[in-house]
């Protein structure tokens, strides 16, 4: 193995030697590049090969290459190019086409050849490494399209790059990626036809025999992919694609057709077709009987959003789901963003799509958010807030777990100043939500403390009988509350109650520990209180209350405190946690002397 390195190491002084006498790089930079390729080709001369080290040496000549061009710019050097950047480049190709015959199943490795080789312009190189690649790679659609694209794009050989379609088809009778690519091809070869005013009008009555032969083949591919592919997303994807290609009206009308025939049952084809509608595009053929529109001209921007809609009606009676009824609500959301036109025409149609899914008991959680925020933007008159009071109960009686409508139900209460509506509408929230009724606590907390402070310890009570994560939550904030508004007396008291009361929290010790150091005067016997209590509920597996307990000792009171705390720690703690806590200890007590030393 050395020798061979050596022997191709050999090989490159001449090139190093050229670029040392052109100035392209000092005698220090051409020993370091001389080095770093040694380096690399004892890695790839290994007799356990690793594509890494390949990609590394491939991205490391990729590199130098660009900074001898980057060079030769700056300076203006144009010598030697043959010998020297050609030579770099052919020296990639050939780690390249080794890489590949060693790790020929990754794929990785002939894209990126074929980039390469495309950067530096060796199209030849490419033209036999694809029939290599396609050998190997048959069973991937992909290679097949990656082909047919080289083809197309560098070699403008359009009947080349079909041929590795159809090839690719031929093995892969169900690619989508594959019918996809055959039909833009076939599109993009269709003849653009000059229209007479006349002859668009027709067009419609027209039939597709006259169409251009390219036209009727992508039609075949059509067919074909229809067999194979059953989906109504492909299809659509397919009507999609001749949107980017002119006068395909009348395959657009055959594909429509198949489309309306084969997925009646399908809310996206329904989606698909109204939202054609809106943009003015091609209907099927006897579209009353299909979609139910009656035969009007779309000929102004009402007219094609009152048809569109007429779809969706039609839609969400033959197809009763929350799928349809989404598709159709947020498709009038898009059309009511722009407000620059019909702004009163545009809403009427959604009010009413809204109360219509509502009424069928269809209409998702977000779309009732909206709509809730549309009516709060409305004028605030007597009518308006009547509609948004009865949305608002419509919205919780239809998704009554909802903590977003809840909220926003109880916020427009409070709001109002409807204290008997919010106290109902509270204590129904709570027992709906039960574990999830936190923000709805939250909510009622602020608005008493704001109205009706002398209550807020009613609420602060009522919070901590209610659900075990309500209760935890809200404990923390009790004792807090009891300080900054009676006594730390007070919530000593208090505290020894809650603290050995399920549910038990972490927070509630932490709370009290800081309260306790913020006091004027630190008393030792009330500072220890929630540390000794957060050990007693959290010593076995929380290292972390065992080390702020020793730092508050080592803070406050007699550092011998801290060995006993240390020996309760190790016997206390899951025998998993000790090294992890006896670390956390020693740099504890190592930063703790780096202090003591500096002061």
């Amino acid at each position: 193995m050395a020798e061979f390195v050596e022997k191709r190491c050999e090989d490159m002084i001449p090139e190093l030697e050229q670029m040392e006498r052109i100035k392209l790089f000092d005698k220090n930079e051409i020993r370091e590049i001389a080095k770093k390729r040694k380096e690399y080709e004892y890695k790839i001369q290994r007799h356990t090969k690793c594509k890494e080290d390949y990609l590394r040496y491939i991205q490391y000549e990729m590199d130098l290459l660009k900074l001898v061009k980057q060079r030769r710019d700056k300076f203006g050097i144009t010598q030697k190019k043959s010998s020297i950047d050609y030579a770099i480049a052919n020296k990639v190709n050939h780690l390249y086409e080794e890489a590949i015959m060693k790790f020929q199943e990754d794929l990785r490795f002939w894209v990126a050849y074929m980039k390469f080789c495309k950067h530096v312009r060796f199209y030849n190189s490419v033209s036999r490494m694809i029939g290599r690649m396609l050998q190997i790679h048959q069973d991937k659609p992909k290679c097949w399209y990656i082909a047919a694209r080289w083809e197309l794009e560098e070699n403008k050989n359009t009947e080349n790059a079909k041929q590795f379609l159809l090839r690719g088809l031929h093995f892969h009778p169900e690619s989508r990626l594959l019918y996809t690519e055959m039909f833009r091809l076939e599109l993009a070869e269709a003849p653009a036809e000059v229209k007479t005013e006349d002859d668009q009008k027709d067009e419609r009555k027209q039939s597709t025999d006259d169409m251009p032969i390219e036209l009727k083949r992508a039609y075949i591919i059509y067919q074909q992919a229809s067999k194979h592919v059953k989906d109504v997303k492909f299809v659509i994807d397919l009507l999609n694609i001749m949107k980017e290609y002119p006068d395909t009206d009348k395959l657009q009308n055959k594909i429509v057709n198949g489309l309306v025939e084969d997925y009646s049952h399908e809310p996206l084809m329904w989606d698909t077709m109204a939202r054609r509608e809106l943009e003015g595009l091609v209907r099927p053929c006897s579209e009353e009987s299909k979609l139910g529109i009656t035969n009007t001209e779309q000929t102004t921007p009402r007219d094609r959003i009152s048809l569109c809609n007429e779809v969706y009606q039609t839609a969400i009676k033959k197809i009763k789901t929350e799928e349809m009824w989404s598709l159709y609500i947020e498709c009038l959301l898009e059309i009511n963003q722009d407000i620059g036109s019909l702004p009163n025409f545009k809403r009427k149609l959604l009010k009413t799509a809204l109360i219509q899914a509502h009424n069928a008991k269809k209409l998702k959680e977000k779309y009732y958010v909206y709509w809730i925020g549309m009516l709060n933007n409305d004028q605030k008159d007597e009518n308006s807030q009547k509609k948004l009071h009865e949305v608002l109960c419509w919205a919780t009686e239809a998704i009554p777990d909802s903590v977003s409508l809840w909220h926003m139900r109880l916020k427009h209460y409070f709001a109002t100043d409807q204290e008997d509506s919010a106290s109902a509408a509270f204590t129904e929230a709570i027992k709906r939500l039960r574990e999830k009724s936190l923000p709805i606590w939250k909510m009622k907390l602020l608005y008493v403390q704001a109205k009706d402070p002398e209550k807020t310890e009613e609420v602060f009570k009522a919070a901590l009988q209610a659900e075990p994560a309500i209760a935890k939550d809200f404990k923390p904030k009790y004792i807090e509350w009891l300080v900054l508004t009676k006594n730390i007396q007070m919530a000593r008291k208090v505290y020894k109650a809650l603290c050995m009361e399920p549910p038990f929290g972490l927070e509630l010790h932490k709370k009290m520990e800081n309260l306790e150091l913020m006091q004027p005067e630190i008393i030792l016997k009330h500072a220890r209180k929630p540390y000794e209590m957060a050990i007693l509920h959290f010593g076995n597996n929380n290292v972390n209350v065992w080390i702020d307990y020793i730092t508050f000792e080592m803070k406050h009171s007699d550092p011998k405190n801290v060995a006993d705390l240390h020996s309760r720690a190790v016997k206390t703690l899951d025998s998993t946690l000790v090294d992890t806590f006896i670390s956390k200890f020693s740099l504890l007590k190592t930063d703790s002397d780096s202090i003591g030393a500096t002061t």
